[in-house]
């Protein structure tokens, strides 16, 4: 006997067995007689047992058949419990949801976004894990990831959150005052420049000003951490390229001052990163909603540029 159940012949022999009819079971089935029929008399012979006893005028069950309903009826129910279960979830956001990103982002993002989202969703159960180097989400079993360049991956989804982040340039204004202000990016070689990275790893500062670029390379301090980086600023060590997430609260609490802010730097674009699916889950979908959202006014994000007119 084979050892999968053929759970559309079970069904048929339910119907059937229930109504006591096998065209009553073809009508709440919309299925033909015919294939009823079919259905029931295969499941006997996969069982080797006689489950129905026909007759012109009735059908009614065997010894085996009571037997066997009684058996399968539970596992039936328990059926379609279970996809009311799953159905009812895709239309409302529930279950657990794991959550990775990187440390600083999501220090001075989710604290915020998170309120907002328990309120509206609050039977979901979010799992935050903060992570200072990239994740996978298929390998490493997360929902979703928050990444500034998601990697090229076919099994993978990239969905864009809110508008780019700016980067600014900034000192404290008492390292300012023992070394000066640099009026031009190429000013910056006299100066300490505080990098994001390692000594392994490319430091680049790119300009932009009236169409011209400039690329400047400086290193004279490396941290692999924006939080100590943005510390380190504010105790006075030097210049540093931060996220607009971390220069903004800095520039305003008047703890550093933004330089060189006629030229302007490139953005920052978060992604939402999820495994690629015909049937995204509810909990996710509005999970990277409510981040987009945020985001999009989030005064350390970009405007969004005028509709053409």
């Amino acid at each position: 006997m084979n050892s999968r159940p053929d759970f559309a012949a079970i069904e048929a022999f339910a119907r059937v067995a229930e109504t006591g009819s096998f065209r009553a079971a073809a009508l709440a089935l919309s299925a033909p007689v015919s294939t009823v029929s079919v259905q029931v008399s295969r499941l006997e012979r996969r069982l080797g047992a006689r489950l129905l006893e026909r007759t012109t005028r009735r059908v009614r069950l065997t010894e085996e058949g009571r037997e066997y309903l009684e058996k399968v009826r539970a596992g039936l129910d328990a059926l379609t419990e279970a996809e009311r279960v799953v159905s009812s979830r895709g239309s409302e956001a529930r279950g657990r949801l794991r959550v990775a990103a990187p440390v600083e982002f999501g220090q001075a993002v989710f604290g915020r976004v998170l309120g907002r989202y328990a309120k509206e969703c609050p039977g979901v159960a979010v799992e935050v894990e903060l992570v200072s180097e990239r994740v996978d989400p298929v390998r490493d079993g997360f929902d979703v990831v928050i990444e500034v360049e998601p990697c090229d991956s076919a099994s993978l989804v990239a969905r864009k959150l809110g508008a780019p982040s700016r980067r600014r340039l900034v000192a404290s204004a008492d390292y300012l005052a023992r070394h000066g202000v640099p009026a031009h990016p190429r000013e910056l070689s006299r100066h300490t420049c505080l990098v994001m990275g390692t000594r392994r790893e490319a430091a680049t500062w790119r300009f932009t000003r009236g169409g011209t670029k400039l690329s400047i390379v400086h290193r004279h301090a490396t941290a692999n951490s924006w939080a100590l980086l943005r510390d380190l600023t504010v105790a006075g060590c030097g210049i540093c390229c931060l996220p607009d997430y971390l220069a903004a609260p800095a520039i305003s609490e008047g703890k550093v001052e933004e330089v060189l802010a006629a030229y302007v730097m490139p953005a920052e674009q978060m992604y939402a990163v999820y495994p690629r699916s015909q049937h995204v889950p509810t909990r996710l979908s509005t999970f990277v909603a409510a981040l987009r959202d945020f985001l999009e006014v989030w005064p350390g994000c970009l405007p969004k540029p005028p509709p053409r007119t």
